[in-house]
């Protein structure tokens, strides 16, 4: 007997509706938790938002038996993904080594803000390496 995977019928559209339609409340309520000085009860809605959307776009794609991404899809994102990273590193590249030779200098000083950016861009690189790394090994 084979196996059929026996979700509710979920289309491309409905996907995306849902996916981003749950991410946009979780946003609107972060939004509206900032400016009804309710911060922490915004924050609760925006990661449930987020935490619920990014769990069904990544199980969607085993739950229906719908194609949900074609190759258009994956080659546009390839190609978003290729830029953030190619401005991320031109950015990178010309400005953070400018910013500890003028450190240095004593002509501005890197803050705990300025550092903390840093260390994220470079996480952020590092990261990028070792998916790189796993999808290369994979293929």
């Amino acid at each position: 007997m084979g196996s059929k995977r026996s979700g509710p019928a979920l289309t491309r559209r409905t996907y995306r509706r849902l996916v981003y339609g749950i991410i946009a409340v979780g946003v609107i309520g972060l939004l509206a938790g900032i400016v009804l000085d309710e911060r922490l009860l915004g924050t609760v809605v925006y990661l449930c938002g987020a935490w619920l959307g990014a769990g069904i776009a990544f199980l969607a794609p085993w739950w229906s038996d719908t194609t949900l991404q074609d190759e258009r899809d994956y080659d546009l994102h390839n190609r978003a993904s290729g830029l953030t990273m190619g401005i991320a590193t031109i950015l990178g590249i010309s400005i953070i080594p400018a910013l500890y030779v003028l450190d240095a200098g004593g002509y501005v000083e890197i803050s705990g803000a300025i550092g903390g950016a840093i260390a994220v861009l470079s996480a952020l690189f590092l990261l990028y390496g070792v998916c790189f790394a796993i999808v290369q090994r994979s293929a």
